[in-house]
């Protein structure tokens, strides 16, 4: 083991924010000769990465964009680069960093008192053109809803109470843009080169819970991401049809993620399609039924329970047949007063909301001028299509012009 060592993560697809990313990362570290790089650079003909490629702490994979297969291609790629460091850290190639990282994030593995934490989140927010960062409060992964796909949609929630907690708190989910944990987790997570985007996440969870590690989010913000995509050439932009046809690429981004799917859906045990995952399914510490109970999710059945969505701490300790309840596609008309659309200069937006009756919100929409309306008999209403377990029990209209003004409820 190579004591105090930081094996650093980056995949990087055609991004001009990667040197900014590595430079910083190097700048705010409190001990910056701990750190090693490794790097799958898919890079164009404009990037330039020979003010490190010499250095005895970086590995750089250089791989023209045409050649990449995806994300976990790439991170796959990256892992044969680990050389026994103590600790790993993977992140995107756009990212802003907390003075004194390295130590801060050590401190938080310690803290959990578990002998195979992984400190993820997903990460603050940050501008790239402003060079600023945009929060302070650090985020929790929350899972939305099942696609038709059967991957998971996660979306970040602010840790209440931030400022008074003193250690990580327990998560369900594991960030791809940011972890931080042991470097062995390079050799026992073995990243399936054949999962193409979709997916990465929920198989980052599963299979290092059934590992044995354990998911902590940081009780407080050191890294920053840009989530906007801004400036950044994507992926499956590049890989499309017209490459295809003029031979520039050799498949299409959905061809390789409609495969990556079936891949994905067999190992979370959605779906039996006879395929061999070999080393890249579950772990045998745990049981893929263990963590269903512990974050609180039925891939079968493609149903979370109440207070997966909510975000509320696992486990979920919830010894009930909550799996077998069937979430309801609901499809109602919100009325909105017309003097509040006649008036809607004055706002910034229209928030449109639907709760059951404990308070619960199962369907939001920050309704602005340029939404569709229904007309029905002169009055205005915004469609409201979701699911739900609980029965809609009533409706909150409440305008905003940067500040919160007049509150209706409506009872369903």
């Amino acid at each position: 083991m190579l004591k105090n060592k930081i094996f650093v993560q980056i995949a990087s697809y055609r991004d001009p924010e990667l040197i900014p990313t590595i430079k910083e990362c190097i700048a705010k570290a409190k001990h910056p000769e701990n750190l090693t790089f490794g790097i799958c650079w898919q890079r164009d003909e404009t990037e330039n990465l020979d003010q490190f490629k010499d250095l005895p702490n970086f590995q750089i994979m250089d791989v023209p964009w045409k050649e990449s297969k995806g994300l976990c291609w790439a991170r796959c790629q990256i892992q044969k680069m680990w050389k026994g460091e103590e600790y790993t850290m993977q992140l995107d190639s756009h990212h802003r960093f907390l003075q004194d990282w390295d130590e801060e994030l050590i401190n938080m593995m310690k803290l959990t008192g578990s002998p195979k934490p992984i400190i993820t989140a997903y990460a603050g927010m940050y501008s790239p053109k402003e060079n600023k960062l945009l929060n302070t409060d650090p985020y929790k992964m929350v899972a939305d809803k099942f696609t038709s796909h059967g991957t998971i949609l996660f979306y970040p929630h602010s840790i209440e109470g931030w400022e008074k907690l003193d250690k990580p708190i327990p998560a369900r989910f594991v960030s791809g843009h940011f972890y931080f944990t042991l470097g062995i987790h390079c050799d026992e997570y073995k990243y399936d080169p054949n999962l193409y985007f979709a997916g990465d996440e929920i198989s980052l969870s599963i299979r290092s819970y059934t590992l044995g590690y354990d998911l902590f989010h940081p009780h407080k913000t050191v890294i920053w991401h840009e989530y906007t995509r801004e400036g950044r050439t994507k992926h499956w932009t590049d890989f499309d049809t017209k490459n295809k046809e003029e031979g520039i690429v050799d498949e299409t981004w959905w061809e390789m993620d409609t495969k990556s799917k079936l891949r994905l859906r067999h190992m979370l045990r959605e779906e039996d399609n006879g395929i061999d995952l070999g080393i890249y399914d579950i772990g045998t510490v745990r049981s893929h039924k263990d963590y269903e109970d512990y974050a609180g999710i039925n891939f079968a059945n493609r149903v979370l329970h109440p207070d997966t969505k909510k975000g509320v701490e696992p486990p979920i300790n919830d010894n009930s047949n909550w799996w077998e309840l069937k979430e309801i596609d609901r499809d109602l008309n919100l009325k909105i007063d017309k003097d509040l659309i006649d008036g809607f200069d004055k706002y910034k937006f229209i928030y449109v909301g639907v709760e059951d009756e404990s308070g619960n919100v199962l369907f939001r929409k920050d309704v602005t001028r340029d939404d569709d309306f229904v007309l029905s008999k002169g009055n205005f209403a915004i469609n409201a299509k979701f699911k739900s377990l609980k029965e809609p029990y009533k409706y909150i209209i409440w305008p905003n012009n940067g500040e919160w003004l007049e509150r209706k409820d409506v009872m369903l």
